[in-house]
């Protein structure tokens, strides 16, 4: 079977959005339309944001800490460290990509845009803004992003286990999935 992407080039570029930043982003540019594979990526990943109009999917890849933008001829991942971990990394996104392409007849293509991620200041409002450093971080915010990142879990909040701050557990959760 013929792969959806043969060849690719791979350019390193600094990440417009953050002039100066210790991080890179690399573009993989492919010569065919890769849009028709975005709802089976939707259907399959975990943390997308599809939009089926613009032929614009973000996958946030937690396990790996990376974003990747797919477009019709382009995916962009960062951060990036170096060219040699682009490298891997772009290979593996495009692996990922063709075998998901390849068990296409056996999934249900999902054309539905999902919630992104909760953000930082979503969190942080329902967080007790003690900054009590009980969890093992230095503040609230600390803690937010540890869990957008998966690294802390809400019960390591003893605030949030306590019956004033039940109704914020439970909104917690609901954002957080």
């Amino acid at each position: 079977m013929e792969r959806l992407i043969e060849q690719f080039d791979m350019e390193m570029v600094s990440p417009e959005c953050t002039p100066g930043a210790p991080w890179w982003s690399a573009r993989i540019l492919v010569e065919d339309d890769i849009s028709p594979v975005m709802p089976y990526l939707n259907a399959e990943l975990d943390q997308t944001n599809y939009n089926h109009n613009a032929k614009t999917l973000l996958w946030d890849n937690r396990d790996k800490g990376i974003r990747c933008a797919f477009r019709s001829k382009e995916i962009a991942v960062a951060p990036i460290s170096d060219r040699e971990t682009a490298n891997e990394i772009c290979q593996n996104v495009v692996d990922l990509l063709c075998d998901i392409w390849s068990r296409r007849d056996q999934i249900s293509p999902d054309y539905e845009g999902k919630a992104p991620p909760p953000s930082i200041v979503q969190l942080i409002k329902l967080l007790p803004g003690t900054n009590c450093k009980d969890c093992g971080y230095a503040t609230c915010m600390a803690f937010a992003a540890g869990l957008i990142k998966k690294e802390v879990e809400l019960t390591q909040c003893d605030y949030l286990l306590k019956e004033d701050y039940s109704d914020n557990y439970s909104r917690l959760l609901e954002l957080l999935g």
